[in-house]
């Protein structure tokens, strides 16, 4: 009696401990490949269909596959490995086992979680086109979730993989799904469709940067670095731009894009083009203004080449409606300086003649260095005019961009005092700790006006860092790679969807 008992309790304790070993968390590499073993399209680890369930699956797909030529492949488990979501737990799955054609990238597969309560549908690059991920969301909510929450596991499933084959089954669908396959060639003509609008687009922009180029005027080399206010435009409009791109890259997912523009009709992929090169144009725009401010110190030649820049620029408001907003600032700016060019007067109310800082760029004789210093560092601008018998001249000050950057300097007189400057007396070492200063300077005589003396922290070497970042690169790896099994080889780029119950 006493024995049965403990033969008893020994078989409980066995079977507690076999159900606690099947509900651990697998990992991909752990997950029975039915492929491989021979066993169909469903893997069934925990035993969460039964096997009726699984050989009804087998027969489902194995037909649907006849019809469609879409693999699909049917993973149900209790749990996985906790630090991974099923979004990347599927995707690199799906790349592990290669499901799909190879060539034609037309696998799916349904991956299902159920003590987590989740699902997830993965899509081969091919099929992203046919089957969004939007859709696959829909019959998901419409016939997985309900029937999961029943634990009616086989027949939600293949209520959904139904829907799906008859969704791929109709004409238009099974039309694109043979040209993946290879079964038919794409036409010359629908080729010929799409490139026409693009080619239009491009000859478009190709006129109109040819004709800005030649109202860019050349940088000489030594001011080619230096940075204005049109660089700082085209500088951040650029990061943007990118920045844009790797954004919309990363929510659509590269596989979409390029199903998109795969299946996407020539008009569609005309007006993507289009709004690309109009933001290139943009900055391009902004870029001649920059050569221009460059190339022209007096600041009249430089107004005159805007105005010759903008008339034309009216016509580049086909390719590129942005460069309205240069337009108008530049239309702003020469109306408030309209006044500052008209002539004035010498004391016999005669009109002098104002110098052209093109052709004397050093305001010489009439200005001295710390004027000239002042220009440089974009403080002030001066206007010269000279009287018509040379006999005098008058200089007129403008404020520069960087005025309120600088102070009166007591010494010189000068607007050329910095606010805040940190120079350096004993450079740090790794060893021992530095000494500076931070003072206020004269960009223009030898004036400086100490603040404080502070200490400059020993150099700290970084190079133990070097070798941390490329460590988990090669554990990765291993899982997008395809195994040797009896699938078509195919891969994903992450399409499909997913969801709870």
């Amino acid at each position: 009696m006493y024995l049965k008992k403990i033969v008893c309790l020994l078989l409980l304790v066995l079977c507690g401990a076999a159900g606690v070993y099947a509900q651990e968390g697998y990992t991909v590499s752990q997950i029975p490949n039915p492929k491989a073993e021979g066993k169909g399209y469903v893997s069934n680890p925990d035993m969460v269909l039964s096997s009726n369930d699984v050989d009804s699956l087998n027969h489902l797909i194995a037909g649907l596959e006849n019809k469609t030529k879409v693999e699909i492949a049917v993973v149900v488990v209790r749990d996985f490995e906790q630090n991974e979501d099923p979004f990347n737990f599927g995707l690199n799955l799906f790349n592990q086992w290669g499901v799909g054609k190879g060539k034609a990238n037309n696998g799916l597969l349904l991956f299902i979680a159920t003590d987590r309560k989740q699902y997830r549908f993965i899509t081969g690059y091919g099929l992203e086109g046919l089957l969004p991920d939007a859709a696959l969301k829909r019959i998901g909510d419409h016939y997985l979730v309900p029937a999961f929450k029943e634990e009616n596991y086989s027949e939600g499933t293949s209520s959904a993989l139904n829907t799906i084959a008859a969704y791929l089954a109709q004409p238009v669908n099974q039309k694109e799904l043979d040209q993946l396959l290879g079964k038919q060639e794409k036409t010359p003509f629908s080729w010929f469709k799409v490139i026409i609008p693009s080619a239009f687009v491009l000859l478009v922009f190709f006129v109109i940067f040819g004709d800005i180029k030649k109202l860019t005027p050349h940088v000489p080399r030594e001011k080619t670095k230096q940075m204005i206010g049109y660089d700082k435009v085209n500088g951040i409009g650029c990061l943007g731009l990118i920045l844009s791109i790797v954004i919309l890259l990363f929510i659509l997912g590269f596989g979409s894009v390029i199903s998109w523009f795969k299946h996407g009709d020539a008009f569609g992929i005309a007006i993507v083009l289009y709004i690309f090169l109009s933001f290139l144009l943009f900055f391009r725009y902004f870029n001649a203004l920059s050569a221009i401010r460059k190339t022209n110190t007096d600041d009249l030649n430089f107004t005159r080449s805007v105005e010759a820049l903008n008339s034309r620029a009216k016509w580049y408001l086909i390719g590129s409606p942005l460069i309205l907003l240069g337009i108008l600032t530049e239309n702003s700016r020469r109306k408030k300086s309209a006044d500052r060019f008209k002539a004035v007067l010498d004391s016999q109310q005669k009109e002098m003649i104002r110098v052209d800082r093109n052709k004397n760029k050093k305001g010489s004789p009439y200005l001295t260095a710390g004027q000239l210093t002042e220009e440089k560092l974009g403080v002030n601008t001066y206007d010269i005019w000279v009287s018509q018998d040379q006999q005098e001249h008058k200089i007129i000050a403008y404020e520069g961009n960087q005025f309120k950057s600088f102070e009166l300097c007591p010494q010189c007189n000068f607007r050329t005092l910095q606010y805040h400057k940190v120079i350096i007396v004993r450079k740090p070492t790794s060893k021992k700790e530095g000494e500076g200063k931070e003072a206020r300077t004269c960009e223009n005589c030898s004036y400086e006006e100490l603040l404080q003396m502070i200490v400059i922290p020993v150099i700290s070497s970084t190079d133990d860092d070097s070798s941390s970042s490329s460590s988990g690169s090669s554990d990765s790896s291993s899982s997008s790679s395809s195994s040797d099994s009896s699938w078509g080889g195919g891969s994903s780029g992450g399409g499909g969807a997913g969801g709870n119950w």
